[in-house]
């Protein structure tokens, strides 16, 4: 059984791909996936899918919810009793359990690449990559793109989105300290463009635009930002973009810090 939220919500059993058609019941399944293996309490359940006007019917309806979702699960091929989907999908006191293994959900295996580069020998940059590189590849599209969010879902997919950026810059890190400045030079235009006042990776930008002898490039990605963020922010680029201004114009040496890997313990 393989379970995805990092992209739309996905359940494969057996070959065969099965989900709830109900809106509400995808938007509970996609909360407990999102919080595997963690007793998401029925009022944060109730808030996730009614918000702050649930009707006074609303506990009675989010039991008919779960039973639903376990009546699925018990279909599955892997599973095939109510006794398994039953400890699939646990009642535990005030709240719901969804129980997934680690193999289970994209979500863990991509949380498991990442301490896996946490833990890599410091300066094996490539390792760091590699394994950065596959968590990457498990996001299809932003998180629960399918399914209805309410303010619960909403503000975990803002965690993940996040969380998501938070990688992709630590492997793009790893990439250049290996000197592979023109190859990310694609994904950096596309993500200084999606986040036009994002000051770290406008400085990686203009690093590896520097590094392959775009000089005028890297000038115009430090004017683009300060441009936008004195439209939108009312402040100046900060003190580690004014420093690279200086070395670009100065034709100066520019080395790529070591940034923390996301998941490394402090040595």
């Amino acid at each position: 059984m393989e379970f995805g939220v990092l992209g739309g919500l996905s359940l494969t059993d057996g070959g065969g791909r099965h989900l709830p058609t109900a809106p509400k019941q995808r938007q509970l399944l996609g909360l407990l996936l999102l919080h595997a293996n963690q007793v998401m309490p029925t009022h944060t359940c109730v808030a996730e899918i009614w918000g702050g006007h649930p009707p006074l019917s609303a506990a009675t309806t989010l039991q008919t919810y779960v039973m639903h979702v376990r009546r699925l699960l018990a279909r599955l091929p892997s599973v095939a009793s109510r006794a398994a989907a039953r400890a699939r999908l646990r009642t535990v006191g005030q709240g719901y359990l969804m129980v997934v293994g680690p193999g289970e959900l994209d979500l863990l295996r991509f949380e498991n690449l990442v301490e896996r580069a946490g833990r890599a020998p410091a300066g094996d940059d490539a390792a760091v990559a590699g394994l950065l590189r596959g968590a990457l590849a498990l996001w299809h599209r932003p998180v629960l793109a399918d399914v209805r969010t309410g303010p619960v879902l909403q503000s975990a997919v803002t965690h993940w989105e996040r969380r998501r950026l938070e990688v992709h810059e630590a492997y793009l890190d790893a990439r250049l300290r290996l000197g592979c400045h023109r190859e990310v030079l694609p994904e950096l235009a596309v993500l200084t463009r999606g986040h036009p006042t994002h000051e770290p990776l406008h400085a990686r930008y203009m690093t590896a635009l520097y590094q392959v002898g775009r000089v005028g490039d890297a000038l115009d990605t430090a004017t683009r930002l300060t441009q936008r963020l004195v439209q939108d922010l009312g402040v100046a680029p900060g003190p580690v973009v004014r420093r690279l201004q200086s070395v670009i114009r100065d034709g100066g040496s520019m080395p790529v810090p070591a940034l923390a890997v996301p998941g490394r313990r402090p040595a």
